[in-house]
């Protein structure tokens, strides 16, 4: 049975739903439709499309993009439109709070595009690369 929570995200509050499992027991084999969380008295779409970056890339995100695990900073890129990668390289690396985090090529192929430099701010979902 789902919980319901309250959640503040950089001062703005959403309503959640959580389905706790027990020890032992497996997730639900259907996958939710879609699961978003509602803001409350004056969210913006912004807002909320932050809270649930995955549904928001997926529409802005193609085939080969690279997208950012988290919100933060990227710290360094390690590789150049053209530049052929092979799966596990290391891309670029991220920062956030104080943690860098390395985004590594999840398949092999060129870089046809580099949408991000360091010290740009990025949030999490936002395509980074795309590898063709």
């Amino acid at each position: 049975m789902p919980r319901q929570f309250k959640v503040t995200v950089n001062g703005r509050e959403y309503d959640v739903s959580v389905l706790e499992l027990n020890a032992g027991q497996s997730a639900p084999s259907a996958a939710p439709a879609a699961v978003a969380a509602a803001p409350q008295a004056g969210g913006s779409a912004p807002a909320a499309a932050a809270a649930a970056p995955s549904a928001a890339a997926g529409a802005s995100a193609g085939d080969g993009d690279i997208l950012a695990g988290m919100g933060g900073t990227v710290v360094e890129v390690n590789v150049k439109v053209g530049q052929s990668v092979a799966a596990g390289d290391r891309l670029m690396v991220l920062e956030a709070m104080k943690m860098k985090t390395p985004v590594i090529a999840t398949r092999a192929g060129q870089v046809t595009r580099v949408l991000v430099a360091a010290g740009d701010p990025i949030e999490g979902g936002q395509p980074l690369l795309t590898i063709a």
